[in-house]
């Protein structure tokens, strides 16, 4: 797969955005935490998915896009438009169906468990390309439970995952250093999506993430 062409206004975006310097660094005790606490709304997403046959008998999925909104992040783009093209934080989910169920139409993907990584991107990502969102730096792993609900009469679905914190590190984006949570943080993303009828990619998606704390 070959990524798309990216507008000159947006390359231009992105190289001075890449001068600055976004990374990952060590740990750092003065940077910004956003804390996955409380049940406030922590980042807003959207993104795409592909499901695979393999492995047997159930398959795999695969669900990539780029953080829209961050708490406490005053921009998560290097510029306009606000897209793919320019996102500074990516996510990549790899996921493994265990279990499946049917309720009429409904289509009900019960276990799926995996992983969840949100990169500090460097390079344009492209919806033609699955794996641009994770060609940047990881600054978040995560364990993953999810739960999908499809209506196959519709195609609309719905989804939520469970997640908890393995690992962060410290980025910059500008001036400023961020970390997104701490290992051993919870959070759980619901997602409203539709099934593509042409695929791929199967579906399209959009949602948001909150804070679950542990009690």
């Amino acid at each position: 797969m070959h990524r798309t062409s990216v507008p000159t206004a947006c390359f231009v975006a992105l190289m001075g955005w890449m001068l600055i310097g976004p990374q990952a660094l060590a740990d750092n005790d003065d940077a910004t935490r956003i804390e996955f606490v409380d049940d406030k709304i922590v980042f807003e997403l959207l993104g795409q998915v592909i499901n695979f046959p393999t492995p047997a008998p159930l398959g795999s999925s695969i669900q990539y896009g780029y953080l829209t909104r961050a708490r406490g992040i005053a921009s998560v783009f290097a510029g306009s438009p606000p897209n793919e093209t320019t996102a500074l934080l990516t996510f990549f989910n790899e996921v493994n169906t265990t279990q499946t169920n049917t309720n009429g139409p409904l289509l009900i993907p019960t276990r799926r468990n995996g992983t969840t990584t949100i990169f500090l991107n460097s390079t344009p990502a492209s919806f033609a390309d699955p794996d641009s969102f994770r060609s940047g730096v990881p600054v978040l792993t995560a364990t993953l439970h999810q739960q999908a609900v499809v209506d196959t009469a519709t195609g609309a679905f719905t989804a939520v995952f469970d997640n908890t914190i393995t690992w962060t590190a410290t980025f910059t984006i500008g001036e400023r250093q961020f970390r997104l949570g701490r290992k051993g943080q919870s959070f759980r993303t619901t997602l409203t999506g539709h099934l593509n009828p042409a695929p791929p990619p199967l579906g399209y998606f959009a949602g948001y993430a909150v804070g679950a704390a542990r009690r």
